[in-house]
């Protein structure tokens, strides 16, 4: 999501053919929260120069985050106009740990994969390599 927020091309292009072309979209609440905290980050990088993650709390508690309200305006922008769904993250701990360990994963993608596989979604819109370790995900766009 943030390709196609930040526009960044070739790639925001085919993330919009692919939401265009979809009859049904779904994300999980834990890529609404890592889309979320990406784009404060790049936000408070360039207006502020906070780099590290130390630098964006401090930034942060001293100036709140009023000033990225229109950045998330548009995410919850984009989710509407593609009509996409977001789904409650059903996992438990032990299935995250044993879904990191087993597939090399950190512990965000663990709970995106097993979100997947708990809502019966087969395939899924990524840029991350990663996802590709998961036997039951279909990467989009996969490598020619």
């Amino acid at each position: 999501m943030v390709y196609l927020l930040h526009d960044i091309r070739p790639k925001s292009d085919l993330v919009v053919n692919i939401l265009s072309s979809s009859d049904e979209v779904y994300t999980s609440l834990r890529t609404i929260e890592e889309t979320s905290y990406i784009l404060v980050r790049i936000y408070l990088s360039k207006r502020c120069g906070a780099r590290s993650i130390y630098q964006v709390r401090e930034t942060v508690r001293k100036y709140g985050l009023k000033s990225v309200k229109d950045e998330l305006a548009t995410l919850h922008r984009l989710l509407s106009e593609y009509n996409i769904i977001i789904l409650q993250d059903k996992v438990a701990i032990d299935e995250i740990h044993e879904t990191m360990i087993k597939y090399n994963l950190l512990p965000g993608d663990a709970i995106i994969a097993l979100t997947c596989r708990y809502h019966g979604i087969d395939a899924i819109l990524t840029f991350d390599e990663d996802f590709k370790r998961i036997p039951w995900l279909k990467v989009i766009p996969h490598e020619s």
